[in-house]
């Protein structure tokens, strides 16, 4: 299914929205990278009313990041890679040439207060797409905390989230969930080779353990685990692999009898990226059971989701000895998850009607 009809493009005002998106867009799986392919449909023309510009501390963003002495600064300067503060002028820069009606910023992207004070002077308006939370100790930066008070709003991933958010200054918030992009998660453009019993990709975090053992004394079960980060933790009776991307994601979880949707409670996700993709690309996805996730899935059977890992055991169990209920899962995954409703471009609308909305005055 496709991401829907073509809109209109988008006005603000008299004129048609100029668009400045801070994002990676440096693979196709990036965050930026999908609302990039997104923006048509959402009624932009990317060749014409959108920018993009990003910074991060990936040595392909900050070169410094190679060195040792680079790695120290980014240590004392609060996470801020050597290359931030040019990215800041350069930045700061483009903003008062073009002077975007709409900037943005995707993730945990500190900015300094001279950035919104230009795109407030050329009348635009600065919002953030939070996928993270900013206070988890592996997120946390000082200066992006500080920039919440001047945002004009923050969209976040999280429901919980928008009350802290709020209480430390945040002017504006919403919930606004994670989704999948059609062009990368499909099903697999040839048929599914046999694949594993219960496949698991993600990144590594011991928290993630217990529901890994709860399944490493099942016998006969072949159990592969995909993903970056989880050298130095024990993963007995799990196949380990790289991290995969494009035809070989969509083959892996298209060809394994069950695929785990976890979630990461130190990130404070009820729904992930992966509980749109599995049944995007018509995976049997066995799912942590969360309001979102029910809500995502409303004609799944129990069957689908677990709530501890004696549970999920006793799910994976029933699942492989009932290739109908497998077939169900797949079915009814890829009804509710395949729609124009849950893609990037439907975020992307989301983010523009709420810009629209907000008439021509600007705090």
């Amino acid at each position: 299914m496709d991401a829907g009809p073509r809109r209109q493009p988008h006005r603000f005002g008299k004129m048609t929205l100029r668009l400045l998106l801070l994002a990676d867009t440096s693979a196709p799986e990036a965050l930026g990278s999908k609302f990039l392919r997104g923006a048509e449909a959402a009624g932009l023309d990317p060749q014409r009313h959108l920018q993009v510009a990003y910074n991060s501390p990936s040595p392909a963003f900050s070169p410094s990041m190679n060195r040792t002495r680079g790695k120290l600064f980014y240590r004392l300067a609060d996470r801020r890679s050597w290359e931030w503060w040019g990215f800041q002028r350069d930045l700061l820069a483009r903003i008062e040439q073009s002077q975007p009606q709409l900037v943005l910023v995707t993730g945990i992207l500190p900015l300094q207060r001279r950035v919104f004070a230009a795109v407030r002077a050329g009348g635009g308006r600065i919002v953030n797409y939070l996928t993270d939370d900013p206070w988890n100790p592996i997120h946390h930066r000082r200066c992006f905390l500080r920039n919440l008070p001047w945002y004009h709003h923050i969209f976040s991933t999280k429901q919980a989230m928008r009350q802290r958010l709020e209480a430390a200054g945040t002017p504006s918030t919403s919930w606004l969930p994670f989704a999948y992009d059609p062009a990368l998660h499909r099903p697999p453009a040839e048929p599914a080779e046999v694949g594993a019993d219960v496949v698991f990709i993600g990144t590594g975090a011991r928290e993630r353990l217990p529901w890994l053992e709860a399944l490493s004394p099942l016998p006969g079960v072949r159990r592969r685990l995909h993903g970056n980060s989880w050298r130095g933790i024990a993963t007995p009776g799990w196949e380990r692999c790289e991290a995969i991307t494009g035809e070989a994601y969509n083959q892996a979880i298209a060809s394994a009898r069950v695929v785990l949707g976890l979630l990461r409670q130190a990130n404070g996700d009820l729904s992930t990226d992966r509980s749109y993709e599995i049944g995007a690309i018509g995976g049997c996805g066995l799912y942590q059971d969360t309001p979102e996730h029910r809500a995502l899935l409303p004609h799944y059977p129990d069957a689908g989701f677990f709530r501890s890992p004696s549970e999920l055991r006793e799910r994976v169990q029933a699942l492989l000895a009932d290739p109908t209920m497998q077939h169900r899962l797949c079915r009814l995954g890829a009804e509710a998850l395949r729609r124009p409703e849950h893609t990037y471009a439907a975020r992307l609308r989301t983010i523009l009607d709420w810009s629209s909305s907000q008439g021509g005055n600007l705090p």
